[in-house]
């Protein structure tokens, strides 16, 4: 299915934890508060599906990556022409640097592509019991794949994207993971490589708190211009 990707990137260096600021800023920025900026509803319960709109760090520049309806969306913010903004305490003028739209098909193919998935979060409480109850590297490799699959898939779904064929996924490398501390809890995050029958654009979100950063896919082969 070929679905609309918009990479926006301001001249305005940013930190990792800065990110959850810069979407903040740009929140307020906007004159309406619309759901595909935060995730939240109306009534403040939580929009469960695939986030449109992503705040990302990407070469130390602050970048929105926006998909699907996001790139609609993110209209609203420009026509604010609101680009004066605090990130934290600081005061930043906000300064477009470049915009990249593209139209990318995400599909199962025959091949396989090669990608870089750096900051993903995929444990949640029920398996990051099992991630430690798993006896041997392969079966924590097991476990995450599977969990990769899953967040493709959920990524498709919410973007109305129904994979013709089985969607599968191979861990290459797996590096020792760390803690990240996200609203004061600590959260395991892992950089992997992998393979996968499904082409995936760059810097879009995969896992947890994909919208914030985290999760972002970098094509090692020449599949993207934006590779990492």
């Amino acid at each position: 299915m070929i679905i609309n990707v918009l990479n926006i990137t301001f001249n305005n260096e940013i930190k990792p934890h800065e990110v959850p600021m810069f979407r903040g800023a740009i929140i307020n920025a906007l004159d309406e508060k619309l759901v595909l900026f935060h995730n939240h509803n109306d009534d403040n319960s939580l929009r469960y599906s695939y986030p449109l709109i992503q705040y990302k760090t990407i070469r130390g520049k602050a970048t929105i990556v926006c998909i699907g309806e996001g790139t609609q969306a993110i209209g609203e913010f420009f026509a604010s022409g609101n680009f004066n903004v605090m990130i934290g305490e600081r005061s930043e003028q906000l300064i477009l640097e470049r915009v990249a739209p593209r139209r990318f098909n995400v599909q199962v193919w025959e091949q396989v592509f090669r990608y870089r998935l750096r900051r993903w979060i995929p444990l949640n409480g029920a398996n990051y019991k099992k991630y430690l109850e798993c006896e041997s590297l392969a079966d924590k490799c097991l476990l995450l794949e599977n969990i990769l699959k899953g967040n493709i898939l959920s990524m498709g779904k919410g973007l109305g994207i129904n994979f013709s064929k089985e969607v599968k996924c191979s861990i290459t490398e797996l590096q020792d993971p760390y803690q990240v501390t996200i609203k004061g809890i600590k959260i395991m995050c892992f950089n992997i490589d992998f393979s996968s029958n499904v082409s995936l654009p760059s810097n879009i979100g995969l896992g947890k708190h994909a919208s914030l950063n985290h999760g972002i896919v970098f094509p090692i082969n020449k599949q993207d211009s934006n590779n990492n």
